[in-house]
């Protein structure tokens, strides 16, 4: 797969296939429509905090064309995270937060979470608990 920015490491690229694999769209788990595994996963790869820091290719959603841009949805009223982006998190959730469902279904399909991905995670985790 090919980003602007830097390039992702196997590892990243491992988990881009992972996530959305297991995941599918992440929203339209939400909305009530669970991956169909009889089918590839029609997904991009959102990054949610660009594609150069370190952890970019780390912290990122699988999302369908519909949830991921404005005007490209194949339901009516698909909120996406491009074009909408607050009423999207208020729909949904942060984009952290979903990174961290994803992470739940990774970990419970067997397959590996990179230490990456658990290192954003737990630094949301321990922030949430110190601001509380």
């Amino acid at each position: 797969m090919r980003h602007s920015g830097k390039n992702p490491t196997k590892a990243q690229d491992q988990w881009f296939n992972d996530v959305a694999d297991i995941c599918g769209c992440i929203c339209c788990m939400l909305d009530g429509f669970p991956r169909d595994f009889s089918e590839q996963a029609h997904v991009s790869i959102h990054h949610c905090d660009g594609r150069t820091k370190p952890h970019a290719h780390f912290f990122v959603l699988p999302l369908c064309a519909g949830h991921h841009m404005n005007g490209y949805g194949q339901r009516p009223g698909m909120l996406a995270v491009h074009g909408h982006k607050a009423r999207w998190i208020e729909k949904y959730a942060s984009e952290i937060e979903l990174v961290a469902m994803c992470v739940q279904l990774v970990d419970a399909s067997g397959r590996a979470v990179p230490d990456g991905v658990r290192a954003l995670v737990t630094a949301w985790e321990q922030s949430n608990h110190e601001a509380a």
